[in-house]
């Protein structure tokens, strides 16, 4: 199964559920929120509106006695607003309840009840007390039917007031139970998330980062082991599987390429000593480095293994470190020959502690009968005093970047070297820690786009300032990127000898 449908199936598996526990939650919630309401707009009002009830009907009772004892005509006033005030929350109660039959029921007997009352016992009451029979109204509110009419309003309106009590108390139970299958609701909701967080942990850790870390381990060893002989194992989902036959598939295409590097570097030696003792001659110096200062270089031939490119690293008596960077004209043997000669003058001059000048009109005199024509960059480092110094022998500009990613170049300081001889001079500059300079041949910024356009100077000034401070430190890392980017940019590479030199300051 790929892992594109592992994801889809687990990423459906998981919509499935969140959806189904969002439908659970809001089916909770909703039922909570519709019983909250009926509590708080319906129930309890109701509760204290016959609460009010009961109280009215018994302010009605005793405005009526004071009526009949007295013959006070505020007290039938104050029975008569009573009276209606409990009319008309009989009203506002059977309103609110229509729906509830039970509630309805109650209602209705409590009214019925009130009228019995008021027929029984008011009405005539007070009709004899309007009639001036003052006595005979006593005896008729005092009479067995008119308590009785009496006992059974208040019993009624009792009735209906604990019926809306108990009503309320479910509710509220109710709402309570509710809450509790909406806490206990969340708390699976949230177990099934931890759960499902967990199930994606270890799904992507079986089915993505161990499949990666032994792929890893498998490049790992096939690049640390000498010749590169260590299989790459295909392994996990299909998509990583490919990159697996990918990665061992170009494994076995270097291995093939080393193999056959070496058998021509092996008939090279067998065939052709002289060309190998120049190919030894001309070979690059290892990586320098010395206290805050850091070299490293690169050289590639363009016509079989001896360019006619070369750069050297050459310590100087007062400390300084001395950088060349050469380009001889022409390409293969005779341009080499030309090319270890020069190399030759330039280092003894270097390590005799003659000014730049002085090495490059040594090595111009050595070429007084040639046909070939070299162009050199020397540059002095003293990390002591902080300071690049430069003779530019008709070369293209090396490029400084500083710590902040400002650039400049080293542009030319007299003609190139050559049987027609020439003057030139130094000039230096600042050199501070995090700077780095990059110098190199023509065949780096001769390379054309699939536009035909060449490379240019300011284009590789920006290669490097894109690169982070601890990259452009490190020249060697700060070459890779830099040849890299240049070659996946030209269309025609190897047209030309290529040779880079950086150097940093450490910060």
């Amino acid at each position: 199964m790929t892992l594109r449908t592992r994801t889809l199936i687990a990423s459906g598996v998981a919509l499935v559920a969140v959806v189904l526990m969002g439908v659970v939650l809001l089916a909770q919630y909703a039922l909570t929120a519709s019983v909250n309401i009926a509590i708080q707009d319906v129930i309890s009002p109701a509760v204290d509106t016959s609460a009010q009830l009961t109280l009215e009907q018994a302010n009605a009772s005793g405005s009526l006695s004071d009526y009949i004892m007295l013959s006070r005509d505020a007290s039938l006033d104050e029975y008569r607003q009573t009276i209606g005030r409990a009319t008309t929350l009989l009203d506002q109660l059977r309103d609110d309840f229509a729906d509830d039959a039970t509630i309805a029921d109650l209602i209705a007997a409590a009214r019925a009840a009130q009228r019995g009352w008021v027929k029984t016992d008011a009405e005539p009451s007070i009709t004899l007390m309007e009639a001036g029979k003052r006595n005979r109204a006593m005896k008729e509110t005092n009479s067995e039917e008119s308590w009785a009419a009496y006992d059974q309003m208040v019993a009624a309106s009792a009735g209906l007031q604990g019926a809306l009590n108990d009503s309320r108390d479910a509710a509220s139970s109710a709402v309570a139970s509710v809450t509790r299958v909406f806490g206990i609701s969340l708390l699976v909701v949230g177990l099934l998330i931890l759960l499902g967080l967990a199930l994606f942990y270890a799904g992507l850790r079986g089915w993505v980062l161990r499949p990666l870390r032994s792929l890893r381990g498998d490049l790992q060893l096939a690049a640390g082991e000498p010749g590169h002989t260590a299989p790459i194992r295909p392994g996990g989902p299909p998509e990583i599987r490919a990159v697996g036959v990918d990665a061992e598939f170009l494994r076995r295409s270097l291995v093939h390429e080393i193999d056959e590097a070496q058998a021509a570097k092996e008939g090279l030696v067998q065939d052709a000593p002289l060309v190998a003792a120049m190919q030894a001659e001309l070979t690059a110096p290892a990586p320098q480095t010395g206290p805050g200062l850091v070299i490293a270089g690169s050289s590639q031939s363009a016509e079989g293994v001896v360019a006619g490119d070369w750069w050297d690293v050459v310590p100087r008596p007062g400390g300084s470190v001395a950088v060349v960077v050469a380009d001889v004209s022409g390409h293969g043997p005779e341009a080499s020959i030309t090319a270890v000669r020069v190399r030759s003058i330039v280092r003894a001059g270097l390590q005799a502690g003659l000014t730049l000048e002085s090495v490059v009109e040594m090595a111009a005199g050595s070429c007084s009968d040639d046909t070939h024509f070299v162009t050199a960059i020397l540059i002095e480092i003293d990390t002591d005093a902080g300071t690049l110094t430069w003779c530019n022998a008709g070369h293209h500009p090396a490029i400084v970047v500083t710590r902040d990613k400002d650039s400049s170049l080293c542009e030319p300081t007299g003609p190139l070297v050559s049987s027609l001889g020439g003057a030139w001079s130094v000039r230096s500059r600042f050199f501070s820690p995090g700077d780095a300079v990059v110098a190199f041949t023509d065949g780096l910024v001769e390379s054309r786009n699939a536009d035909g356009d060449e490379l240019e100077s300011s284009t590789v000034s920006q290669f490097i300032r894109g690169m982070d401070a601890p990259v452009r430190e490190n020249p060697d890392e700060l070459i890779s990127r830099l040849l890299a980017q240049v070659r996946h940019r030209a269309s025609d590479w190897r047209r030309d000898d290529v040779t880079i030199v950086a150097a940093a300051r450490r910060s």
